[in-house]
């Protein structure tokens, strides 16, 4: 029985992240930038305890890092009704 793979796709910051998990096999994360941010690259496997979430996290950071700090959320006011 060949082994068991699953792809997820998630995007942020613009970025695309493909999430890999090959079962036993392991896992990998491999972050796709905007095509003028450059190449795609894969987020390194510290050790051999690293989960697919630790990954990811760490995709993300470095994604942060490359894109600056987020800018500040808007607070939503509550609409005002007019009688």
């Amino acid at each position: 029985m060949p082994g068991l793979l699953v792809v997820q796709q998630r995007e942020y910051r613009k970025h695309q992240i493909e999430l890999i998990d090959r079962s036993k096999a392991g896992c990998a994360v491999v972050v796709y930038p905007p095509p003028s941010m450059g190449e795609a690259w894969e987020v390194p496997r510290e050790g051999a305890a690293v989960t697919l979430a630790e990954q990811l996290n760490h995709a993300k950071a470095r994604i942060d890092a490359v894109m600056g700090p987020r800018p500040p959320q808007r607070l939503q006011h509550p609409t005002r009704r007019r009688r």
